[in-house]
């Protein structure tokens, strides 16, 4: 071949190479916009994320690797195949797969910009796409432009990297180093942490524990010290959790791992205890204390891979789809996992399509039951944090488990509640998951007379955050509204031979909790705490701080008698009545035969039962676990707020209203508990509820299963 010829034949390659080059770009630069940044900036912005699943930084790099490249390149690999038949065939793909990353992108654009309706973000964002697809077909500037676009994506990959708190987890600080300590009293540690549970729940109208809803924390509280006004300094687990294993008060940034908190509970014991550790979405116990089984990368990979992308369908979801989705707000990781299937296996179950019901949960607790042991020559540290009462709710108190298409309960976005009928309800759904924490609770208490740790343990018994419902305001976030709720959560403490408890009025907070230990351990702690042993004498703080919202102590105590009061007047109290089945006024109907109320008549309304709610009634297993409650659906000629009763088996089961989605269209959710169903098929009406409470007028509505 010639020198000439050589030449030709680059140039040829050159020019063969820019066209798949220049696509490339476009594509690179569209998906940037579309997947890369969106994901980067909110996981960047909640590492925790990460921190929950465990990455390494190796499944850091590769994440953020795959998310910046593999789109445009699996794109332009199916161009490359279509342009081996047709070229043109190959561009008029290529301005589709533009117009599909730029609808994508233009409905987050849209949705941050505060357009909520469905139909408005579908036709918005086909619009934006279609624009794009045909500015890059007609203008030769917006090619160039697009193409010059091309280096965003590393550059978002590298803000991801070096400019958000992932950089702790991708880049951990080599100095993080543990503080160990002797221990003059090596006694028994078991510290069981619920999750997400007020104290409010616990409490009837003398604020004492309610022992006909709770008699396993009622026996507990009558052998141990159980401090009444402990409150948590954050409202969130990854924050909250770190303060209450290391004393100290929470700091802006840091993540829940090891590397931002080396002096904790773990280590300060880690010496001289062995472990006995199930943390949930922190990961503070280093590797070389507590030998818990890893997953393997494939595993790790898959679970990130599928919770990431959760994640990135709510950021495109409209509302109204969005709701069906898995939820991402109630925990950092496995928002789909341990799905109905395996509920399907254990009950025999037709085919049904569940999602999230987070039996992980519930397996932790009970492997972590039974390593509890006898006390031996080594001190054990018993550690777990547990999903309960945290939501979903899906747990009635005798155990049976909501058969529901949808776990997370209707009536909110994001933190906020935007019904306050739903937002009822779904405190009905939290207190009778209460109920079933309060089961679990009597197990642990059970175990720990039969291995002797009873006698010989110091037991902990406490609550990260607190939950709120309240109709326009966030569920988390403390506010002058909701501090009541969310500041004040449960604090037992049993001393090792104590069999007489007490209530304790003096004002704790959540980093009194290790150095507590540390003062019945005999141990000195090698750092600073803010928080003192609880048995010290004094008031403690006249001020409650949480999340950096501050408020007088008398002032949230009297919110928490407030909310507490309207708890009672809710939802009553000393056992699981009808007011658990009913929001609004006419609670008095449930467990009423219809006929003995009377029917006038009947109204031109249809009320359409859900797929999953339908098959269930139509044919409910024997001795299945599951229960087709809440019951839901569509609603077709009643307004928004029309009271509606729910009848099965000729009883009335639950009383609720009608309320509009947001951005869709109208529906109804009721409450009705496990008892009033029964094996196979199950016979439901419904009925428009008006007139006094004392004597309500029932009118018949058509009921229509899918």
């Amino acid at each position: 071949m010639t020198v000439a010829h050589a030449g030709v034949s680059r140039v040829e390659w050159r020019a063969r190479l820019r066209e798949p080059a220049l696509r490339f770009a476009q594509l690179f630069a569209v998906s940037g916009f579309a997947f890369a940044q969106p994901l980067f900036d909110i996981l960047g912005k909640n590492a925790e994320f990460f921190a929950a699943h465990g990455s390494t930084p190796g499944d850091i790099l590769l994440f953020g690797l795959v998310v910046v490249f593999v789109p445009a390149l699996v794109l332009l690999a199916v161009e490359v195949l279509v342009e081996l038949v047709s070229g043109q065939a190959a561009f008029v793909l290529h301005l589709i797969f533009l117009a599909a990353l730029g609808a994508v992108f233009g409905v987050q654009a849209l949705k941050r910009a505060g357009l909520g309706g469905t139909a408005t973000l579908i036709v918005g964002a086909i619009a934006i796409g279609v624009g794009l697809a045909l500015a890059v077909w007609r203008v030769g500037a917006a090619r160039w432009f697009l193409t010059v676009l091309a280096a965003a994506p590393p550059v978002f990959f590298a803000i991801f990297l070096f400019g958000t708190p992932v950089h702790t987890l991708v880049f951990p600080n080599a100095e993080a180093r543990a503080a160990s300590a002797s221990v003059r009293h090596p006694t028994p540690v078991v510290f069981l942490l619920f999750d997400e549970f007020p104290t409010i729940s616990l409490e009837d109208a003398n604020g004492d524990i309610d022992a006909g809803r709770f008699p396993n924390f009622a026996r507990l509280a009558k052998s141990s010290l159980w401090f009444r006004n402990m409150t948590t300094v954050a409202s969130s687990t990854t924050v909250a959790v770190p303060a209450l294993l290391t004393g100290r008060y929470p700091k802006k940034g840091s993540l829940p791992v090891y590397q931002d908190h080396p002096n904790n509970l773990f280590t300060l014991l880690g010496k001289r205890y062995r472990m006995n550790v199930v943390e949930t979405q922190t990961q503070l116990c280093p590797r070389r204390l507590c030998k818990r089984k890893q997953p393997s990368e494939r595993k790790r990979l898959s679970s990130l891979y599928s919770d990431a992308r959760d994640v990135y369908l709510h950021l495109i979801a409209p509302p109204t789809l969005e709701q069906r989705l898995p939820a991402v707000d109630e925990s950092w990781a496995d928002f789909g996992a341990d799905t109905g299937r395996q509920l399907q296996e254990q009950a025999s179950l037709p085919k049904v399509n569940l999602k999230t019901f987070y039996i992980g949960r519930l397996r932790d607790f009970n492997q972590w039951l039974t390593r509890l042991k006898p006390p031996g020559a080594t001190p054990t540290l018993d550690y777990l944090h547990v999903l309960f009462p945290h939501g979903p709710w899906l747990y009635f108190p005798d155990g049976h488990v909501r058969a529901v298409a949808v776990p997370r309960a209707p009536g909110r976005t994001a933190e906020q509640w935007w019904n306050e009928s739903l937002a009822e309800q779904a405190w009905q759904r939290h207190l009778l998951q209460v109920g079933f924490t309060d089961k679990l609770l009597g197990r642990f208490v059970d175990r720990l007379q039969k291995t002797g740790l009873w006698d010989k343990a110091i037991v902990i018994v406490t609550v990260d955050e607190g939950d709120s419902f309240r109709v326009n305001d966030n569920r988390r976030d403390p506010s002058q509204k909701n501090l009541g709720d969310i500041g004040f959560v449960p604090l037992f403490v049993k001393l090792p031979g104590q069999d007489q408890g007490r209530a304790v009025e003096r004002h704790v907070s959540s980093v009194d909790v290790v150095p507590t230990i540390a003062k019945l351990l005999g141990v000195k702690p090698h750092w600073r705490m803010d928080g003192r042993s609880v048995l010290s004498p004094g008031p403690g703080s006249p001020t409650v701080n949480v999340s950096g919202f501050t408020m007088p102590l008398a002032h949230a105590q009297a919110l928490r008698r407030k909310a507490n009061e309207r708890k009672l007047a809710l939802f009553g109290s000393g056992s699981w009545g009808p007011k658990l089945a009913a929001t609004g006024p006419y609670w008095q109907l449930v467990g009423r035969p219809v006929g003995d109320l009377g029917v006038a008549g009947s109204v031109a309304a249809t009320a359409t039962v859900d797929k999953l709610g339908s098959k269930l009634l139509r044919s409910l297993p024997s001795h299945s676990p599951l229960i087709p409650s809440p019951l839901g659906g569509a609603v077709s000629g009643l307004a928004p707020g029309t009271k509606i009763a729910l009848a099965l088996n000729g009883t009335i089961a639950a009383v609720s209203q009608v309320y509009r989605e947001q951005g869709g269209g109208l529906r109804f959710s009721v409450l009705p508990a496990a008892p009033v169903f029964r094996p196979g098929r199950n016979r439901v009406r419904a009925f428009v509820v008006s007139g006094p409470a004392a004597s309500p007028a029932l009118r018949e509505v058509r009921v229509a299963l899918s």
